[in-house]
């Protein structure tokens, strides 16, 4: 099971005292300090990390250290603040979505500046442009984010998306997760005051500005509920006599394993009544759960044997043998494992106890009818597991965008959480690197790119309307591929 870094590190995470004076964040630190953190750091992710330079050019992590140690030495100190959006990117460098940064302050991802917050949602349209879908300013709706207090914001989009962890090289992982927490990005990595100047342009081209104060995370909280038109929960929709949808928001379910399994079965047996011919599986913005799930929808819709993990690597067997082991928080289970890691003849640490690794069967009664996989840049985790194993095995058509996770795997599972000793921030390190059972990938390091890209029109984001459905429904109706057999 792919563990919620955000549950771990919450629970966690110690909150600095605030003064009068100022805020936590922009407490000072020797820069000597720093430097021994930044050690921490790059001894903790080259020490355990199973992905390190497994995207990416090699020494590229490495590198980035060395050029943050370089600005560190020419510096007598800095904020916590200021090391943390130094220190950020070069940690993006491992390509690791799974790798995680946190700041010692609850509110994931609303760090710095929590009560002056950019009052905006924004979405990016088909034509790459922010569009603000909502405001506490009404009139903000429907126009084009330009400029944010002089800067433009294909700029600031560029800063962001190097501050994002993805894998590999999914930039739709990025940007998907820019727009999700627009304003909480831009004040943990770009804000420094607490006032905006806001520049616009409407659907006809015409140009207007704003002056603006910023809001607290409470208010853009409430702000942000009912900005998204997918389901939230499982759920099987018979669309028209031939074509069910089902609605996979996260692979778990809080009543456990059995209950998710039992939905699937249910699904797929009221599918087989029906007898359809034309399934959507509606994957987007499910960014993972329990690995196990993600193999057994597969079996379901598998139309023969099939492989799903190729193998799962890890640096280091004992605890012992972990940097920095004395502080770090361990799983309770995770000492426990070491009974089932053994090296290989390339001399590689696996680990071999998993049930998705070996070779698997298709459910009886499996679906075989026309598969369509609706994905975007939040598809990810075991999400992209299945994906990969759904595209490897040339299942079906895949639609909307492209997949937030690799298509050779992940480094994720279980995750080791370090304090980080002078600044107390905390850095999450996956201690498993997931390799999928699938052909050599055509594009390195990418997702799955759709055959059909679907995405929002400027319309479609104001109506909060979803036009993927729609759009695929019409693709079938006129289609004249031949069932599956």
């Amino acid at each position: 099971m792919k563990l919620s870094i955000y549950t771990t590190i919450i629970t966690l995470s110690l909150f600095f005292c605030l003064s009068h004076a100022q805020p936590a964040y922009e407490k000072r630190f020797p820069s000597d300090v720093l430097i021994k953190d930044l050690s921490f750091i790059q001894n903790a992710v080259k020490g355990l990390h199973p992905g390190y330079d497994r995207f990416g050019k090699k020494g590229e992590f490495d590198a980035a250290c060395d050029s943050v140690r370089t600005v560190l030495e020419k510096q007598d100190s800095l904020t916590l603040k200021s090391f943390f959006r130094l220190v950020n990117p070069m940690l993006v460098k491992v390509r690791c979505g799974h790798t995680k940064f946190f700041p010692p302050m609850k509110g994931f991802p609303f760090y710095f500046h929590t009560d002056h917050l950019l009052p905006v949602i924004v979405r990016f349209d088909d034509g790459g442009r922010l569009l603000i879908v909502k405001s506490t300013n009404e009139s903000f709706r429907g126009k084009y984010l330009e400029m944010i207090n002089g800067k433009p914001v294909g700029e600031i989009v560029k800063e962001l998306r190097k501050q994002m962890f993805i894998d590999g090289f999914v930039q739709s992982s990025a940007d998907a997760q820019i727009e999700q927490y627009f304003s909480a990005w831009y004040a943990d990595f770009i804000q420094d005051g607490e006032e905006f100047q806001l520049a616009f342009k409407d659907e006809s081209g015409r140009e207007t500005s704003s002056d603006v104060a910023g809001i607290s995370n409470e208010t853009w909280q409430e702000l942000n509920k009912k900005t998204s038109s997918l389901i939230a929960t499982n759920r099987l929709e018979m669309k028209n006599d031939s074509v069910a949808l089902l609605r996979i928001p996260g692979f778990y379910s809080n009543n456990g394993n059995k209950h998710f399994i039992s939905f699937l079965d249910s699904s797929f047996s009221e599918i087989r009544k029906k007898n359809i011919q034309n399934l959507i599986v509606d994957v987007r913005d499910n960014e993972g759960g329990n690995d196990v799930l993600g193999k057994e929808l597969f079996a379901r819709m598998a139309v023969k044997d099939f492989n799903y993990y190729d193998r799962i690597e890890v640096k280091v067997k004992t605890k012992k043998q972990v940097p920095n082991y004395k502080a770090a928080y361990f799983p309770k289970f995770i000492g426990l494992a070491r009974l089932f890691i053994h090296k290989d003849e390339q001399g590689r640490l696996l680990f071999k106890k998993h049930k998705n690794l070996g070779a698997h069967h298709p459910q009886k009664d499996t679906y075989r009818g026309k598969v369509w996989f609706l994905t975007n840049g939040l598809s990810y985790s075991v999400t992209s597991e299945f994906l990969a194993v759904a595209k490897s095995e040339n299942r079906g058509v895949f639609a909307g965008a492209e997949s937030g996770g690799t298509y050779e795997g992940d480094n994720s599972g279980t995750f080791v959480i370090f304090k980080l000793p002078a600044t107390g921030l905390d850095l999450g390190v996956p201690v498993g690197g997931y390799y999928m059972a699938v052909k050599p990938a055509e594009k390195p390091g990418r997702g799955i790119i759709p055959d059909m890209t679907i995405l929002p029109t400027r319309q479609d984001l104001l109506e909060n309307r979803d036009p993927a459905i729609p759009l695929i429904l019409k693709k079938i109706a006129g289609s004249t591929h031949p069932i599956s057999q």
